[in-house]
């Protein structure tokens, strides 16, 4: 469980799995997660990447076990995002590697793409808020005034078991597993979370689309207020080199519905641009 400090001082926790040849030099795939989560949530995606590749799994800043912040508001930004990824990526060794991000997760990674090219092998983003559209601000505010309100009056654990199944989950989802997923958002510090919707609310990947030099796989659901039509139009039409996918669902946590598919996808996308061979 490494820990390393960004260049401000933030502490960050991550996460190595690697179940690959032990006579082989693995590359690496770093996973992004989205909003509110952590590197946990990636769970049942990694077993099928960690035999191919070591998979590194950060807590974004003031989330999981990353050290919690003093001053969230004042923390949280695009460029402390990108300066955290690139100190995950030197402290773990790795000069170039296969990017992922998923929903914020997902805009984060396409902006560090755009302002690291020769970091990044290839880039796969899985169902990608390119930017935050009316829909997610008020379908996320829950009935509240705002988005923000809705996670201060209820609380993030609150706030999920509200939210869940607007876009994330279908209504009748394994009640375990809604469970199991609106307690561990639960444990985000409600300050940073706050934080993240003011910068979610902000994020827009859209002007550094085209400096985007690494091949891009775009996993999209099948339909959805998230991920919509109108971001992938804007991936296909402003990414140099842009592969789209689209999962049989339509709702937004593809990682999670469906991690073989997934995990197949970014195994044969990250491999083809190796020239390696993912299967036995």
């Amino acid at each position: 469980m490494p820990f390393v400090s960004s260049v401000d001082g933030a502490t960050l926790h991550y996460t190595v799995h690697d179940y690959t040849d032990r006579w082989r030099s693995a590359d690496i795939i770093m996973l992004v997660h989205g909003f509110a989560r952590s590197g946990e949530f990636w769970f049942n995606i990694v077993p099928y990447l960690s035999r191919f590749y070591r998979v590194i799994c950060p807590d974004l800043r003031g989330l999981g076990r990353s050290v919690p912040l003093a001053d969230p508001a004042a923390s949280i930004s695009m460029a402390a995002y990108i300066g955290d990824l690139e100190s995950v990526a030197d402290h773990a060794g790795a000069k170039t590697f296969h990017l992922v991000g998923e929903s914020i997760g997902g805009a984060i990674t396409l902006i560090f793409a755009a302002e690291r090219p020769d970091r990044v092998r290839t880039l796969s983003v899985i169902a990608p808020a390119v930017w935050a559209n009316e829909w997610i601000r008020k379908a996320y505010a829950v009935g509240f005034p705002s988005w923000e309100a809705a996670i201060r009056t209820l609380g993030v654990e609150g706030w999920a078991r509200k939210s869940n199944s607007l876009a994330r989950f279908p209504a009748d989802f394994d009640p375990a597993f809604m469970e199991w997923y609106a307690s561990e958002v639960g444990k985000a510090d409600v300050e940073v979370v706050a934080a993240m919707v003011n910068f979610a609310a902000a994020v827009d990947a859209r002007p550094y689309l085209e400096r985007i030099a690494a091949p891009v796989l775009a996993l999209y659901p099948s339909g959805g207020n998230i991920a919509s039509a109108e971001q992938e139009a804007a991936l296909r039409q402003n990414v140099r080199s842009v592969h789209v996918s689209h999962m049989n669902t339509p709702y937004q946590m593809l990682g999670m519905l469906q991690p073989a598919a997934c995990a197949k996808q970014i195994l044969n996308f990250s491999s083809l641009h190796d020239g390696a061979v993912c299967h036995e």
